[in-house]
C-alpha cells in the first residue's frame, strides 16, 4: 500500500490534469463552436467578447440607464464603427441593432466590403418616409415596389414594362431599367484630361457604336504605410459582375516615406460594347492620385463624390479648379489645416474653417451648379453626380433617396415609383430592432484581421431628434460539426481562405476616414 502522502500527490496531479483538460476543452469548444452557432451582444458600455468598443468615442454621449435598468448611449455624430473578431471562421453574420429613435428619418448598418478603399456594404434598418408613404406596395423576395399610381400588380410586371427612369426612385436597391442618351454622337478622337483626384472614385460613361477606352495616369504618394494596388473595373449599366478589369500592383514602396512614385498608367477597354451607360470603379487607397485621364468618351461623370487632390504637395501656387454638380446638397471636408478654404457653390460662399469637419450647403437651382475650389485638397460629396465640364455631364441614374428626401420631394420631382430593398424594423414600445444579414465570404477585414461594421444615422447632427443605441448583437452561423465533416470543418474554421485578388465593391459607401 503506497504512503498517504504519495496517494494524495497522485490525486492532486490527476485533479489538476482533469481541470486543465476541462478548461482546455471549454476554450476549444468556445473557439471552435461545434454546433456552428455563436451569438455575442454589446450594450455599447461594458466589454463584450469578440466585440470592440464603438469608435470614435467622441460621437457618443455618456451612457445613461433606462427605467428597465439597461443602458442607452446617444449618438451625437455620424457614423460609429464597431469591430468584430470571431474566434474562428463563419459563413454568415446577422446583425441586430436595438435602439430608440425619436424621429430621425434614416438608420442604416453596413459592413466593410473592400479594404483597399474602405467601402461599406450598407443595408437599410429604418426609413420613416417609406414607412409613412401611402402608396400601393408589392413585394418579391427582398424587394418592395411602392407604386403611387397603382399600375403594377407585381415586381416582375414592373421589370417587364418599366417606366421611364426619371419616374423611379431607389433605396438600397438598383433599378435595371434601360437607358438611352438621346442625340448622343461619339467623339472622333481621344482627349487628355488633366486632373488631380485622390483615391477611390466611381465614374459613369456612355458608349454608342464606339470602343470604351480609358487610361488613368496615376501616382502613388506613399504618405500612408501599406501596399497600394489599383483596380479598375467596368460594369455594364446596373450589372453586378464586371465585364472588364485591370489590376496594377503596388509601386514596390509600402512605407510612409512620402516618396512619390513615377507616373504609371492603368488602361482598360472594351472593343465593341453594346450601347448604353457603363460604370467604372476606380478602386484605390487615398495614397493614390489620378493625375490624368486619357479617353475618347465624350460623357464622363463621377458618382456621389469627387476628391480633389492637392496639385503638387501643398503648394501655395496650386491653381483653383471648377467642377459641376446636379446634386441638391453638397458636403465638403478637407483633412489638412493647410487647405482650409472658401468654396463658391452656385455663386454662394462655403467656408471650410476646420479640418476634418463636414460643411454642408443646399445647392440652389434645378440644373448644373458650379463648384469652385481655390486650393483643392477637398472631398466633395453630393446626392447626384459631378462633372469636370458641362459638356461631359449626363446622369443615367434614378433618384436615390437620401435621409432628407421627403414625400413632397418625390411628388415635386414626378416620382411615381420607389424600388426598395428594405424591411421595416420591429417595434416594441420605445425600442426598435433592425436586422440585416451579410455573407461573410464577401466581407473584407481590417489590418488587424477584424470585420468592421458601421452604424449610421446620416444627418444626426442637423436634426433635432435623438437616436440612442441600446444593444448590438452578432449572430454567426456555419454548418454544425458532424463525424463526416469534422476534419475539413476543423481545418477551414481556423484557416480561412484568402481571396485571389483584393475585393472590389461596385455599390458601396466610403466615409473617407479610418477609425483608430
Amino acid at each position: 500500500m503506497p504512503p498517504v502522502h504519495l496517494t494524495f500527490r497522485i490525486a492532486a496531479r490527476l485533479a489538476a490534469a482533469t481541470v486543465f483538460v476541462a478548461a482546455l476543452g471549454f476554450l476549444f469548444a468556445r473557439a471552435f463552436v461545434p454546433d456552428g452557432r455563436l451569438s455575442v451582444t454589446s450594450d455599447f458600455v461594458r466589454p463584450a467578447p469578440f466585440i470592440s468598443q464603438p469608435k470614435p468615442s467622441e460621437r457618443l454621449s455618456k451612457p445613461e440607464k433606462a427605467a428597465d435598468g439597461t443602458w442607452r448611449t446617444q449618438m451625437t455624430g455620424d457614423p460609429v464603427f464597431v469591430d468584430l473578431a470571431p474566434p474562428s471562421r463563419f459563413d454568415t453574420v446577422t446583425v441586430s441593432l436595438v435602439y430608440e429613435n425619436s424621429g430621425h428619418p434614416v438608420v442604416e448598418v453596413g459592413a466593410l466590403s473592400s479594404a483597399i478603399d474602405e467601402q461599406f456594404d450598407l443595408r437599410p434598418v429604418e426609413n420613416r418616409v417609406l414607412d409613412a408613404l401611402p402608396w400601393k406596395r408589392v413585394a418579391s423576395g427582398s424587394l418592395t415596389l411602392l407604386d403611387r399610381g397603382d399600375r403594377y400588380v407585381s415586381i416582375d410586371d414592373f421589370f417587364r414594362e418599366p417606366p421611364e427612369r426619371n419616374r423611379v426612385a431607389v433605396y438600397g436597391a438598383d433599378a435595371p431599367i434601360p437607358y438611352v442618351l438621346r442625340g448622343y454622337v461619339p467623339a472622333s478622337a481621344s482627349r487628355e484630361i488633366d486632373v488631380s483626384l485622390r483615391g477611390h472614385h466611381r465614374l459613369l460613361t456612355y458608349v454608342k457604336g464606339e470602343p470604351l477606352n480609358l487610361s488613368f495616369v496615376i501616382q502613388d504618394m506613399n504618405r500612408q504605410e501599406g501596399a497600394d494596388p489599383v483596380i479598375v473595373s467596368v460594369y455594364a449599366g446596373d450589372d453586378e459582375e464586371p465585364v472588364a478589369r485591370t489590376i496594377l500592383a503596388d509601386d514596390g514602396n509600402t512605407r510612409d516615406d512620402q516618396r512619390s512614385s513615377k507616373l504609371r498608367t492603368v488602361p482598360i477597354s472594351l472593343v465593341s460594347p453594346p450601347e448604353g451607360f457603363y460604370k467604372i470603379e476606380f478602386t484605390a487607397s487615398a495614397d493614390v492620385f489620378i493625375r490624368k485621364i486619357l479617353t475618347r468618351q465624350r460623357k464622363l461623370v463621377f458618382v456621389d463624390k469627387l476628391y480633389l487632390g492637392d496639385h503638387v504637395g501643398f503648394s501655395d501656387s496650386t491653381p483653383p479648379v471648377t467642377v459641376f454638380t446636379n446634386g441638391q446638397r453638397l458636403t465638403a471636408r478637407t483633412p489638412h489645416a493647410e487647405s482650409l478654404q472658401t468654396l463658391v457653390v452656385g455663386g454662394e460662399r462655403v467656408a471650410i474653417e476646420q479640418p476634418n469637419l463636414r460643411y454642408m450647403r443646399e445647392v440652389k437651382g434645378d440644373g448644373l451648379a458650379s463648384v469652385i475650389s481655390p486650393k483643392r485638397d477637398v472631398l466633395l460629396e453630393t446626392d447626384g453626380v459631378f462633372s469636370l465640364s458641362k459638356d461631359e455631364y449626363f446622369d443615367p441614374l434614378p433618384l436615390t433617396m437620401q435621409w432628407y428626401t421627403t414625400q413632397r420631394d418625390l411628388e415635386t420631382r414626378g416620382i411615381e415609383y420607389v424600388l426598395a430593398a428594405y424591411e421595416p424594423p420591429h417595434a416594441d414600445g420605445e425600442l426598435r430592432t433592425g436586422t440585416v444579414t451579410f455573407d461573410m465570404k464577401t466581407l473584407a477585414r481590417t489590418k488587424e484581421g477584424a470585420y468592421r461594421f458601421v452604424i449610421t444615422a446620416p444627418g444626426i447632427g442637423e436634426t433635432r431628434h435623438t437616436f440612442k443605441l441600446a444593444s448590438l448583437t452578432f449572430s454567426l452561423r456555419r454548418e454544425p460539426v458532424t463525424v463526416r465533416n469534422l476534419l475539413p470543418t476543423l481545418l477551414s474554421a481556423f484557416h480561412a481562405a484568402e481571396p485571389a485578388e483584393p475585393r472590389v465593391s461596385s455599390n458601396g459607401k466610403t466615409y473617407g476616414e479610418s477609425p483608430q
